[in-house]
């Protein structure tokens, strides 16, 4: 028929019989086969290719709510915001959170959340804040504000391609130890953020 159809049911399809023909003809069938002219499917797949999920948001970043500048800055800040509060929940600390709104240009605003969270250990730093859909909520079961592993990645994938501008992010995991300062830009095509 030519079109491909999806079915799903419960009639179970039981595979045909093989027709047992003449020796000499099946070897024709199978030359043909080999030999077949390339139908226009075979040209199709030729095309098929995928794209990496930070390129499709990259091009498609409506759909995570950067689609002006005003719904943009409050996405952003919302998406650090829950950042901080499920670091917070997660670790058993009281959250307390200092929110810094700058202006950098006319156009061009900063954002800085500060959280009293357990930190960011450095070599996580690129994947936590630099790779879409990379998370501690996956299959966790359980009802929380950030499950996907995109909300500020994508926060800062915006602020990049609207600015042109690296993020910085400064991270302690104790009081015994220093804090760290990263400066870095995502990387749409690999998924991941470059220090």
């Amino acid at each position: 028929m030519g079109q491909t159809t999806f079915e799903f049911g419960t009639e179970t399809i039981e595979p045909e019989e093989p027709q047992v023909g003449h020796p000499k003809s099946e070897k024709k069938e199978a030359k043909k086969k080999v030999t077949a002219k390339e139908t226009k499917a075979h040209q199709l797949a030729k095309e098929l290719r995928d794209i990496p999920v930070s390129e499709f948001f990259e091009q498609n970043r409506h759909i995570l709510g950067f689609d002006n500048p005003t719904h943009s800055l409050i996405t952003a800040v919302k998406e650090g915001v829950d950042n901080s509060l499920d670091a917070c929940e997660q670790a058993g600390i009281l959250p307390e959170l200092k929110i810094e709104l700058g202006i950098l240009a006319r156009d061009e605003l900063s954002i800085a959340i500060e959280d009293n969270g357990p930190g960011i250990i450095e070599q996580n730093v690129p994947n936590v804040f630099g790779r879409l859909l990379y998370g501690s909520r996956f299959g966790s079961g359980k009802q929380s504000r950030g499950q996907q592993g995109i909300g500020i990645s994508a926060a800062i994938m915006y602020g990049q391609l609207t600015t042109g501008r690296s993020a910085t992010i400064s991270t302690r995991i104790s009081e015994e130890h220093l804090a760290i300062r990263i400066t870095m830009k995502l990387d749409t095509r690999n998924n991941r953020g470059n220090v």
